[in-house]
């Protein structure tokens, strides 16, 4: 690739290459974002009208300007002033910068990074001492202050007492679930916060700054909540985004329109009582066996023999050690009566002889 390149004398800007090699900026977004930071230093022109000469339409100014926002090139406010109407204060840095760096920057208490341009849609000049005569008493700083609380339309005012009492402190034991409540809900957007930013590992389209994924943290807590492990929440997030225009977009959309359903969990059934022991009922014969013998009695009955003792009538007269013994010694006489086959052998060999 062959490059032809003049440096320019006058009317240029110096735009940094993390900018113009972004890769999560669209043109739009690049476009608005050059233009601003090429105008000079004394220029007030908002966002809106920069899109309005650059020739951007609605649908996609709306969508760059969110790009800005999400990579911290772009900081915004809602502020009332003293007359009461409401003006937009936006602030555009050609390096990204967290919520709490560009309100730094907005109030004054750090230096703006080069190329860092404060414009506000209200008009020019607000904001800008006066030309009447100043008020007595010596100058004071600008004071820091917060967005405007939301009017609920209730009496906020309280009545005043002569003695206030005093708020009685809650026991320990009520204090405790809160603090308890809240550092789990820190966890658990801690969590996933982290799921987020190791998404960007998998797929450096999916790279995203830290103020993205602690706001994004939110919805990711809510796929946590559902039982899914974070390896299953990784492929139901990024399956798919590869060849997506906007991938981020895409993933904010799953983050919020495609919640897996919780099952519900159905108690198991019933189990039936479990079955007694069939030697629970079971009783010993009281007749002496070679082993012993256990039976089932009739029921409501104290039967104490066996069914063969009660059918024989003689429950003594059972296989007994002294009717073995008697049966085993006439076996030993009848088998020592009878001559051994050598003796047959011997006695008809004297036969022959004789």
């Amino acid at each position: 690739m062959l490059r032809h390149v003049i440096a320019p004398a006058h009317a240029f800007a110096q735009i940094p290459n993390v900018i113009l090699r972004h890769p999560r900026l669209s043109s739009d977004a690049k476009n608005l974002l050059n233009w601003q930071l090429s105008l000079p230093s004394n220029e007030k022109q908002c966002l809106s009208d920069t899109a309005r000469q650059a020739g951007v339409k609605k649908c996609a100014f709306q969508k760059a300007k969110r790009q800005l926002l999400d990579e911290g090139f772009l900081h915004q406010w809602t502020v009332q002033k003293d007359g009461g109407l409401f003006a937009t204060i936006q602030l555009i840095s050609n390096t990204p910068l967290s919520a709490k760096e560009a309100l730094a920057v907005r109030d004054g208490l750090r230096p703006a990074p080069g190329g860092a341009r404060i414009d506000r849609d209200a008009g020019e000049g607000e904001g800008q001492p006066s030309v009447g005569k100043p008020a007595a008493g010596q100058p004071t700083g600008p004071v820091a202050g917060r967005l405007p609380e939301e009017n609920t339309g209730e009496i906020t005012t309280q009545p005043t007492s002569p003695h206030p009492e005093p708020e009685a402190e809650p026991p320990p034991s009520e204090t405790a679930g809160p603090v308890g409540g809240r550092e789990s809900a820190q966890a658990e957007r801690a969590a996933a916060e982290a799921l987020l930013l190791s998404l960007g590992r998998l797929d450096p389209q999916l790279a995203m700054p830290a103020h993205t994924a602690r706001r994004w943290a939110p919805l990711a807590a809510k796929w946590l909540a559902g039982g899914m492990s974070p390896l299953g929440i990784r492929h139901a997030l990024t399956d798919g985004l590869e060849g997506a225009r906007n991938p981020l977009g895409a993933l904010r959309w799953r983050l919020e329109n495609t919640l897996p359903e919780v099952p519900e969990i159905t108690p198991p059934p019933p189990s039936d009582p479990r079955p007694e022991a069939r030697v629970t009922g079971m009783r010993e014969c009281r007749t002496r066996h070679t082993q012993p013998r256990l039976f089932t009695p009739p029921p409501g009955s104290d039967e104490e023999l066996c069914p063969d003792c009660r059918v024989s009538g003689h429950p003594e007269s059972a296989s007994t050690p002294e009717s073995a013994g008697s049966g085993y010694a006439e076996f030993t006489a009848a088998r020592g009566r009878r001559p051994s086959a050598r003796g047959r052998v011997r006695g008809r060999h004297a036969e022959r002889k004789e």
